[in-house]
């Protein structure tokens, strides 16, 4: 299943420098893909283990809506920033054992009801068959990454898969960014990256990469200078054949 690639929050844009244009000077050998709000709707899932959570504590349901808006930090950050939406306060520990208790409910149905946004499922392919090297970096726990993929049956094309409990960092640090790039064997002046939020842009910037944000997922919500906002996978097909294609001495 395919969802629509326009989800705007409706929340006022965070305060991050905008993004440079792409450098129409530079090819693409590799792209690199956020996971959660880019590729794939995952937040109604998300929504559905975190809310058993908060029922274990005596809590009311939260919408797909709220819960979203804390998605992209990984687990520890989902439910610590949740709590803290709910005007919570737990100590760490706290916070860590609920986490566990979290990822337990979260690892039983973790595509039950996510989709994949927009034209995702045709435009991977074509990348892959353009000779891109295509990687994931989210800070998602990389098995549950790989379940994801594999249900919607595009793994195979990723020669990458670096999840948030890969390393000892993770997004926004670029680290987690650079060791995707090594996988890949790719170099970050001729990779792209795709995200959704304003940690995949801070990422990508101290790692040196050039990045793109969706108009869906948390992605209206982050503002980018012009040339860098991607309205559908199609475009990015057709941007990364336009950056490799042939040019004329001089041009």
């Amino acid at each position: 299943m395919t969802r629509s690639a326009s989800r705007p929050l409706g929340q006022p844009p965070v305060q991050l420098d905008p993004l440079d244009p792409l450098d129409r000077q530079a090819g693409v050998e590799a792209v690199v893909f956020d996971l959660d709000g880019t590729l794939v709707d995952t937040a109604p899932d998300i929504t559905a283990a975190v809310n058993r959570l908060l029922a274990t504590h005596g809590l009311p349901p939260q919408t797909v809506r709220f819960v979203e808006q804390f998605i992209g930090e990984g687990s520890f950050g989902l439910i610590d920033k949740l709590y803290r939406g709910l005007g919570l306060h737990f100590e760490p520990a706290r916070v860590a054992a609920d986490v566990e208790t979290y990822l337990a409910i979260y690892r039983r149905h973790p595509v039950a009801h996510a989709t994949v946004y927009a034209d995702a499922l045709a435009a991977i392919p074509a990348l892959h068959a353009a000779g891109l090297r295509l990687g994931i970096c989210t800070n998602k726990a990389q098995g549950l990454a790989l379940a994801v993929l594999e249900h919607f049956g595009i793994a195979r094309y990723f020669t990458a898969v670096v999840g948030g409990d890969t390393l000892a960092e993770r997004k926004p640090h670029p680290r987690h960014l650079l060791a995707t790039l090594e996988q890949l064997e790719a170099s970050p002046s001729r990779t792209l990256y795709v995200g959704d939020t304003r940690i995949d842009a801070q990422c990508a910037d101290a790692a040196g990469v050039r990045c793109l944000i969706v108009n869906w997922g948390t992605g209206p919500g982050v503002p980018v200078a012009a040339g860098a906002r991607l309205e559908s996978f199609t475009e990015l097909v057709t941007r990364c054949a336009a950056l490799n294609a042939p040019r004329e001495p001089g041009a």
